[in-house]
C-alpha cells in the first residue's frame, strides 16, 4: 500500500469547557511531513509524533498519521489526558505520619476529527499547567473512550508540549552510525513496540526514536513506532521484516480473545524466517507465556548491579565490532536473568566481567533481594539465537537515556538489529555448546 503525505488540516472543538482555553485560527502545514511507511490494522490509525508547528498559546503542532479506510471519514475524537501533578498531603502506609507528595490529577478533554486515508492534520494543545506535565494524545471513536490508535507520550519544554524525546533528538542524530553495516537485502521495515502495562521507563520514547532515527540515517530500515497491540494482527505483522520490543514491560496483549490471537501471530512471525530484537525490559514482561521466553531468550531476575566491566563473549562476532576486541567500562540498570535463560541455547556476545569490576553478587549482602543473583555468576548483556527459521538478537542496556548516544552502544544495536533482519551474518551456535 503506497502511502502520500496528504497536507490536511484542521481546527479542533469540542474540548471540555475550560479545560483546554480558546482556539488559535486554523493553520495550513506548507512543509510536508514523511509518510509512514505502514498500513495501519483494520479499522485503526497510527499516528508518528507530533510536531512543532507554530509558536503561541496554545501551541499548535502537526500529527502525521495513517488511517484504515474502515475509519477514514468517520467522526471521530482526539482524546488528551493532562496529568497536572499536583502537591497532596498522603499518608505514609508505613510510618502513619502524612506527606507531602506530588501525584497526577488528570484532566481528560477531546476534540472532534474528521481523518483522510493519510496526511498531517494541525492540532491546538492547552497550555501546560506544570513543568512537570504529561499529555497522552490519541484518536478516539466519537462515542467510546477506548482507542483507535497507538498512544503519544508529550511533555513539558519551554513551556510548551514536545514529544518526550524531542529534547534528546540531536544528541541521538550525532551519535548515530553514518552507514550501514551491511547494505539491505531489500527495504526494511522495523516495528517499534513500546506497550508498557507493568513499569513505564522514561527511556522508551527516546530508545524508540533513535532506532528509527538509525534506520533513517544509515538507509538500513523504516521504523515505525507504536504500543498499538493489534499491530500484531497477522496481516498488519506481515509487513514488517522484523519486531523491536523498546523495553516492554507486562502483559504484551491483555485480554485472552486478543491475546492468545496476537501471541500465535508474533511467534509465527519470528518462526517463519523474520527478526526479533528487543532492548532491556524486553526480558520484563508476560511472564506467564513461556514461548515468549523461549523466544526472547530468559526473562528478568533482578537488576541489583549498576556500574560494571564488560567482556565480549565473542570478539569476533560482527555484532561486537563497535568494541574492537575490548571490554569497557559502563554503568546501566544492569539484569539478572532466570529461566529460560542457558549458554546452552544462546550466543552471548558481552557479559559484566565479575573478576573486573569485582561486583558482589553475594545474596547477604546489603540491598541485594534474594535470588537476583545466579550460582553459576552468569550475567549476560546481550546475546543472539535462532527460532525456528527466524533470529533474535538482545541487549539489555536501555535503562538511562544516553544510552541512546553513546556511539558504541548504537552501533551494537544497529548491528543486532541487522541481523536479526538477516543482513548482517553471524555465528548463533550457543555458547555452551562450541
Amino acid at each position: 500500500m503506497t502511502m502520500k503525505s496528504f497536507l490536511v488540516a484542521v481546527v479542533l472543538s469540542g474540548l471540555t469547557a475550560g479545560a483546554w482555553g480558546a482556539q488559535p485560527p486554523i493553520l495550513v502545514i506548507t512543509e510536508p511531513q514523511p509518510a509512514i511507511a505502514a498500513a495501519a490494522p483494520k479499522g485503526r490509525i497510527i499516528i508518528d509524533g507530533a510536531y512543532h508547528a507554530k509558536a503561541g498559546s496554545p501551541a499548535t503542532y502537526a500529527i502525521t498519521y495513517v488511517a484504515d479506510p474502515a475509519v477514514a471519514g468517520k467522526a471521530l475524537r482526539v482524546s488528551f489526558k493532562d496529568s497536572n501533578p499536583v502537591d497532596k498531603m498522603v499518608k505514609n502506609t508505613k510510618t502513619g505520619v502524612d506527606e507531602k507528595k506530588r501525584l497526577p490529577e488528570p484532566v481528560i478533554g477531546f476534540a472532534s476529527i474528521t481523518l483522510k486515508a493519510s496526511g498531517v492534520a494541525t492540532i491546538n494543545l492547552p497550555e501546560p499547567k506544570a513543568k512537570d506535565s504529561t499529555l497522552d494524545l490519541s484518536i478516539v471513536e466519537a462515542d467510546q473512550p477506548a482507542a483507535l490508535s497507538n498512544t503519544l507520550l508529550l511533555k513539558q519544554s519551554a513551556g510548551t508540549w514536545g514529544t518526550a524525546e524531542a529534547v534528546d533528538v540531536q544528541k541521538i542524530t550525532d551519535a548515530m552510525p553514518a552507514k550501514a553495516t551491511m547494505p539491505p537485502a531489500k527495504p526494511r521495515k522495523v516495528l517499534c513496540f513500546t506497550s508498557a502495562t507493568g513499569f513505564f521507563h522514561s527511556s522508551v520514547p527516546v530508545g524508540a526514536r533513535a532506532i528509527q532515527i538509525m534506520g533513517n540515517k544509515t538507509g538500513a530500515w523504516q521504523a515505525v513506532i507504536s504500543n498499538d497491540k493489534f499491530m500484531f494482527e497477522p496481516e498488519t505483522l506481515a509487513q514488517f521484516d522484523a519486531v523491536m520490543m523498546c523495553s516492554t514491560t507486562g502483559s504484551l496483549f491483555g485480554d485472552k480473545m486478543a491475546n492468545d490471537r496476537l501471541r500465535k501471530s508474533f511467534l509465527d512471525f519470528v518462526a517463519s524466517g523474520k527478526g526479533l530484537a528487543g532492548s532491556h525490559a524486553a526480558t520484563d514482561c508476560s511472564y506467564d507465556w513461556k514461548e515468549y521466553g523461549e523466544m526472547i531468550g530468559g526473562f528478568f531476575q533482578g537488576h541489583p548491579f549498576n556500574k560494571h566491566f564488560a567482556k565480549l563473549d565473542d570478539p569476533a562476532s560482527p555484532i561486537n565490532a563497535a568494541f574492537k576486541g575490548q571490554g569497557f567500562e559502563f554503568a546501566d540498570e544492569m539484569y539478572t536473568f532466570r529461566t529460560p535463560y542457558s549458554r546452552e541455547k544462546l550466543h552471548i556476545l558481552l557479559s559484566i566481567d565479575m573478576a573486573k569490576t569485582k561486583l558482589d553478587d553475594d545474596p547477604a549482602r546489603p540491598g541485594f533481594k534474594k535470588g537476583e543473583n545466579r550460582d553459576d555468576h552468569d550475567y549476560a548483556i546481550s546475546w543472539i539465537h535462532e527460532f525456528g527459521k527466524g533470529r533474535v538478537f538482545y541487549c539489555s542496556y536501555g535503562h538511562n537515556h544516553q544510552i541512546f548516544w553513546t556511539p558504541p552502544v548504537l552501533q551494537h544495536f544497529m548491528d543486532g538489529i541487522q541481523y536479526a533482519l538477516g543482513d548482517l551474518k553471524a555465528e548463533a551456535t550457543a555458547s555452551g555448546k562450541k
